[in-house]
């Protein structure tokens, strides 16, 4: 199935295997990992905020201080697990934002 790169909220790894989660609220298993997909996606639309989440810039609605100086992404329909941008991230991640 073709799925339109503006309908991704975003892009997670579970028990190996990688998914593709759409604004719609659906899962679709890729038979890609993150760091393939981390080589093909625009840098400028998406980030690798950690070991299992890549997400475009557009599906970020609201981001939280949360423990250890992480933040927390809040997505609009995803919420299976939390977001976190790890902490070696926090910094580049905020730069790429801007």
């Amino acid at each position: 199935k073709m799925i339109q790169i503006e309908d991704v909220e975003c892009f997670y790894s579970e028990n190996k295997g990688t998914y593709l989660h759409t604004f719609d609220n659906r899962d679709y298993l890729l038979d890609v990992t993150l760091e393939q997909l981390e080589t093909e996606l625009d840098p400028k639309e998406f980030y690798r905020v950690s070991r299992k989440f890549i997400i475009p810039l557009k599906a970020i609605k609201e981001i939280q201080m949360y423990s250890n100086s992480r933040l927390k992404v809040i997505l609009p329909t995803y919420k299976d697990d939390e977001v976190i941008v790890s902490r070696e991230k926090v910094s580049d991640f905020k730069d790429w934002l801007d």
